[in-house]
């Protein structure tokens, strides 16, 4: 745990046979410091000849602004097959604000920061980036931050997206994305949200053989 008056600490999982599974830093600001990611994304190396993210720019955004909103019972897509109600039946450290309106000062729920990304990635596809297909994706790194939060339950945000960054290992090409929350003025921005996407290499189709690893 942090010591009394830090407003950053390291969060760490493992396996019961003590193998590292993630990493994470979690802070309080705005004077935190470096965060996890922003280290991350310092020491990428330049991208270099890209296939799958080829037509991907560093400063490209969404064609639009998107609208989303999560009520209690809404089927937040086919990525998330289950519900907010259904994901607070199994949380890990359910809380009345989750919940209740009347536990917090909002009037209503506040979406936990696990539900964040479902909420930042239901529109997702709207953004139309140049990813071409068909490949597989997974997220690799994801950062949430609240800057006038937290988010309600049934409260509707616009969202605003951004390529910040662009890299690849020897199996995958990666995207960095950040995605800001605002009110649904589009005034006041309420968090942001910050995910790698990695594109596995061998999953499409017309991947160069001469470029994929042996």
């Amino acid at each position: 745990r942090p010591a009394p008056g830090e407003t950053r600490t390291m969060c760490r999982a493992f396996k019961e046979d003590g193998t590292p599974v993630l990493e994470a830093s979690a802070s309080i600001g705005p004077d935190h410091g470096e965060t996890l990611l922003e280290g991350r994304m310092a020491k990428l190396r330049p991208a270099g000849d890209l296939v799958i993210l080829e037509d991907m720019k560093v400063g490209m955004t969404g064609v639009a602004d998107e609208t989303v909103t999560m009520s209690m019972d809404q089927h937040m897509g086919s990525l998330y097959p289950f519900s907010l109600a259904d994901k607070l039946k199994v949380i890990t450290e359910p809380m009345d604000v989750y919940s209740n309106p009347a536990a917090g000062p909002w009037d209503k729920p506040i979406v936990p920061l696990e539900m964040v990304s479902v909420l930042g990635n239901y529109s997702s596809r709207t953004a139309k980036f140049p990813v071409k297909q068909p490949a597989i994706g997974l997220f690799a790194d994801l950062e949430v931050r609240m800057v006038n939060g937290p988010l309600l339950v049934g409260e509707t945000y616009i969202l605003r997206r951004e390529v910040v960054a662009l890299s690849q290992s020897r199996r995958v090409e990666n995207y960095w994305i950040r995605t800001k929350f605002f009110d649904k003025s589009g005034d006041q921005q309420i968090a942001e949200m910050l995910l790698n996407h990695g594109v596995m290499k061998a999953s499409y189709p017309n991947y160069p053989a001469d470029k994929l690893p042996a």
